[in-house]
């Protein structure tokens, strides 16, 4: 997230009808797992002496490399995709979601994505949501 923040170019969602400037914002991929990256750049790599390498990215949890036929079977689904995820937008009383990414990384907390058919929301806990049941 700080990456994407601090970043003085970044890429966007390719949309030809879409002319406005691209903005700092999270990746949610699905692909070989499903994780975030930051859209700013130059990328954020896994391995800074490889420059062609991949780029840093964080896992859901229980959904990293080689889960992605596991994912098939969830809502999140089988094909593959990108969604951004605007880290300006205002979610209230004048914060943007980095500030919460932020208020809720200080506390070690959880930044968890609901999927539903066709949307998804993403909210916050303080500590790990599994650890109650």
């Amino acid at each position: 997230m700080q990456h994407a923040m601090s970043a003085s170019e970044h890429t966007k969602y390719p949309d030809p009808d879409d002319d406005s400037p691209a903005v700092p914002s999270l990746i949610w991929s699905k692909d070989d797992g499903t994780y975030l990256l930051s859209n700013g750049r130059p990328r954020l790599l896994a391995d800074p002496t490889r420059p062609e390498g991949m780029a840093r990215v964080a896992y859901a949890q229980g959904w990293g490399p080689g889960t992605g036929p596991e994912l098939g079977s969830t809502l999140v689904g089988g094909d593959d995709f990108t969604e951004y995820i605007d880290l300006t937008e205002d979610v209230g009383g004048g914060d943007q979601l980095s500030d919460l990414i932020c208020k809720y990384a200080a506390l070690d907390g959880w930044m968890i994505f609901t999927v539903r058919p066709g949307q998804f929301s993403v909210s916050f806990e303080p500590s790990n949501p599994n650890s109650h049941r």
